[in-house]
């Protein structure tokens, strides 16, 4: 149970094949922001590129501002690392404000994490 101030908030990560996906549940905001960039710091670490970082935030209730921030930072360090960061949403409280700051295109966002797993399309 939580008590008058605390949030709701828990990850757990797999190895899916080459790549690290991440689920992350509850609420996102300054008071569990540190959490995250701990576990995502390690699963950058931990893959070889070009395997990528699938952040599933399909469990998110909240996505405040610096949770998107820690998004954008890792995707950066994933990018320089030649892998990717694709984030997984498909609720409202986690897509609004991302499509509000036009970041669905720049961090990848798919609807589910099989989608996320895919390889890219081949362009012509």
């Amino acid at each position: 149970m939580l008590t008058d101030g605390e949030v709701s908030f828990h990850t757990t990560s797999e190895s899916v094949g080459a790549a690290v996906v991440l689920h992350v549940d509850g609420e996102l905001d300054c008071s569990t922001a540190d959490e995250l960039a701990d576990r995502l710091g390690g699963a950058v670490r931990s893959i070889t590129p070009p395997a990528p970082v699938v952040v599933d935030l399909t469990g998110l209730r909240f996505l405040g501002a610096q949770g998107i921030g820690l998004l954008l930072d890792h995707q950066d360090l994933c990018l320089r690392r030649g892998s990717a960061l694709v984030v997984v949403a498909n609720s409202a409280s986690v897509l609004r404000p991302l499509e509000a700051l036009e970041l669905t295109d720049v961090l990848g966002v798919r609807s589910c994490v099989r989608e996320a797993l895919a390889p890219p399309e081949v362009r012509a």
